[in-house]
C-alpha cells in the first residue's frame, strides 16, 4: 500500500519581495502621472515608448559587444566565474526596455561607468545573502512495471491515449483530420 501525501499549498513570495514589487509599481505610476502633469500626456507617452526602443537598440549593440568580449576573454584563458565586462551595461539596456520611468532611470545609471559602483556593491550584497537553491529531492531507484496511474487502476478505467482501439470499445480521442464543411 502506498501512502500519498496531500497536495502542498502554493508558497507565497516573501513579504519583502511583495512589498518591493508594490513600492515599484506605485513609484512607476507616480512617475508616469507626475511627468504627464508636467509636460503633458502625449509627450510622456512618446518618452515612454522611445526609451523602450532605445533599450532595444542598446541591447543589440551592448549584447553583441558583450558577447564578443566574453568570447575573447574565455578564449584567452580567463576565469569563467568572474563577471562579464559589459554585464551591467546589458542589464541597463534591459531596464530601458521595461516600460516605466523608474526602471529607465536605473537603466541609465547602469549604462554609465561612473555610476555602476553603486550597483556593484548592491549586487555583491544580494549575491552574498541569497540562499543556495537546491532542486530535486529524494531519488528512489526503481523500475516501471505498469504505466497506468493509480487512479486508473482503482477505478478500472482505461487510458485510451496510447493504446490501440479494439472494435468493441468506443474511440474517445480521434485526432484525425475533420472536415469543416457540413455538406448539403
Amino acid at each position: 500500500m502506498t501512502h500519498q501525501q496531500p497536495p502542498q499549498a502554493q508558497k507565497r513570495a516573501p513579504f519583502a519581495v511583495r512589498l518591493a514589487l508594490a513600492v515599484w509599481i506605485v513609484a512607476e505610476a507616480a512617475a508616469f502621472f507626475g511627468l504627464a502633469y508636467l509636460i503633458g500626456f502625449g509627450y510622456t507617452l512618446m518618452i515612454f515608448i522611445g526609451t523602450s526602443f532605445l533599450g532595444i537598440a542598446l541591447i543589440q549593440y551592448v549584447g553583441a559587444k558583450s558577447f564578443r568580449a566574453a568570447r575573447d576573454y574565455l578564449n584567452s584563458g580567463g576565469d569563467p566565474s568572474r563577471e562579464l565586462p559589459n554585464g551591467y551595461a546589458l542589464a541597463g539596456a534591459f531596464c530601458l526596455i521595461i516600460p516605466g520611468f523608474v526602471t529607465d532611470l536605473i537603466g541609465l545609471l547602469l549604462l554609465f561607468p561612473p555610476t555602476r559602483f553603486v550597483f556593484r556593491g548592491l549586487g555583491r550584497w544580494i549575491a552574498a545573502r541569497t540562499p543556495v537553491m537546491r532542486f530535486g529531492g529524494d531519488v528512489i531507484d526503481g523500475e516501471v512495471i505498469d504505466e497506468r496511474s493509480a487512479d486508473d487502476m482503482r477505478t478500472g478505467e482505461r487510458d485510451y491515449t496510447d493504446a490501440p482501439f479494439p472494435d468493441d470499445e468506443p474511440r474517445r480521442y480521434d485526432n484525425g483530420p475533420r472536415s469543416i464543411d457540413q455538406g448539403p
